[in-house]
């Protein structure tokens, strides 16, 4: 049984791997000459740096039992992190009820509705199934009010979805405020090493197991029927019997035939893109680990120091700063200028972080992917992709299929697993993750963060 995986991110790796060790003949293809998709690193004075803002939860139950099963699990370090909010250029702790009851940038009354509304969205709307028909701003509006959803709400959906921001299913959000546990404390944990020790481990298993890897090998089209499916790798049509595509469906579109893409619901749907201005720093910036921006003199959504996880004696004593935007990736925004971006987040963070100096700054760079976020339609549910594209051996494990999850590593790994049951004729086994509640400032942190595109997450 050949099978081709499409894409080297952690969904292609995962599901090459599951295949491999379990006797299929497998190849993976990946157009780019490194691995790890939104995982990707860079090598900087002899360490390696990841280019996002990663990090686990203990409730990413799927990562988690992935690492457990490469034997990683003993590399995993937990810290326990803090949240803060910029409004108006001031900045607010959001950790506990004593930092929403200070929180200026509410009136005092809606500070107590906004407390009042996290607790019932996160201990007591234990079913957000019927908010898939609602749009997000109408559910928040009625939860928490007008004026909360003007002052914090709505420029956090603008900061992840753009202009698109009204498209947005309420069960995203309520997934996503969801998503974290613990709801007193956050812990989050990663890997020594960064992502590329997971990916190294993978690619290791997969060799071991006789899978193959082609990095710099673009497949230019795909045809599928119910026999297998062709694809064009190098100027040479290959046939296979399985292929598992784990590209977003913006780069699907570009290669898959006309009667395969009729088959495939959603495929046209939008993508936010992201744009990161990465500093490494000689000192810590805040005491936060993530700090949500919002009308405040800094042009980026927000600002994750990592090393409040990742350990700064492990790399040579510096400090990570992400800086993000999502956005078009047709936007000036994202073709904005790399000395531009850069000048943009060093100039702001000195305005809004008075011992913030710039000499602190060892270096800097700038990473960007056109489509990470895509942007869910209401009644998406029951209209997203399945694993196994109709009538034909092709199957799906990319973004577009993450709803109501968040996109992240974990959401990843769950795909390839439903991807390679479906092929295999078996059950998905299921891993139950604790969807105990988070409390409200990582349930804010979610909705930009990503708490994943970014967290491996």
């Amino acid at each position: 049984m050949r099978t081709a995986v499409l894409g080297g991110g952690i969904a292609g790796l995962t599901a090459a791997y599951r295949l491999a060790r379990r006797g299929v003949d497998v190849t993976l293809f990946e157009a780019t000459d490194k691995l790890g998709g939104l995982g990707g690193w860079f090598k900087y004075d002899g360490y390696r740096l990841d280019k996002w803002y990663h990090v686990l939860l203990d409730s990413d139950a799927y990562l988690l039992g992935l690492i457990a099963e490469l034997g990683l699990r003993d590399r995993v370090d937990w810290a326990e992190t803090t949240m803060g909010f910029i409004v108006n250029n001031k900045h607010y702790p959001f950790n506990t009820a004593v930092d929403l009851l200070k929180f200026g940038a509410l009136k005092p009354l809606d500070r107590i509705r906004t407390g009042m509304a996290a607790l019932y969205i996160t201990k007591l709307l234990r079913n957000g199934r019927p908010l898939d028909n609602e749009p997000a701003h109408t559910w928040l509006v009625r939860i928490f009010g007008r004026r909360v959803y003007e002052s914090i709400w709505e420029p956090l959906l603008i900061a992840k979805f753009g202009d698109m921001r009204d498209r947005v299913p309420a069960y995203w959000v309520w997934n996503t405020l969801n998503r974290e546990k613990n709801g007193s404390q956050e812990v989050k944990g990663y890997v020594r090493g960064g992502n590329a020790v997971i990916v190294d481990r993978l690619v290791e298993e997969i060799e071991k197991a006789g899978g193959r890897i082609r990095l710099s090998t673009p497949v230019t089209s795909i045809s599928s029927n119910a026999d297998g499916a062709t694809l064009d790798v190098a100027d040479e049509a290959v046939h296979f019997d399985n292929v598992v595509c784990t590209l977003p469906f913006s780069r699907l579109n570009k290669i898959a035939d006309k009667a395969l893409l009729s088959k495939i619901p959603q495929s046209s749907i939008d993508y936010q893109g992201v744009v990161n201005v990465m500093l490494v720093t000689r000192e810590r910036l805040s005491r936060h680990y993530w700090t949500a921006v919002v009308r405040s003199d800094l042009p980026f959504q927000g600002v994750v120091e990592t090393t409040h996880v990742v350990r700064p004696d492990a790399i040579g004593n510096r400090h990570l700063l992400y800086l993000m935007n999502y956005c078009r990736p047709d936007s000036d925004l994202y073709k904005r200028s790399d000395s531009l971006q850069i000048r943009d987040a060093i100039d702001g963070l000195g305005r809004l972080y008075p011992d913030f100096k710039e000499d602190s700054v060892a270096d800097a760079f700038v990473f960007r992917a056109p489509f990470v976020e895509p942007v869910w339609p209401c009644g998406y549910l029951n209209a997203r992709p399945q694993s196994q594209v109709i009538d034909t051996r092709v199957f799906l494990a990319t973004t577009a299929q993450a709803y109501p999850m968040v996109t992240s590593w974990n959401t990843s790994v769950k795909l390839a697993d439903d991807a390679i049951s479906a092929m295999l004729g078996r059950e998905s086994a299921v891993v139950s993750a604790s969807t105990d509640a988070a409390a409200l400032g990582n349930a804010a942190a979610s909705i930009v963060n990503g708490a994943g595109t970014a967290p491996i997450a």
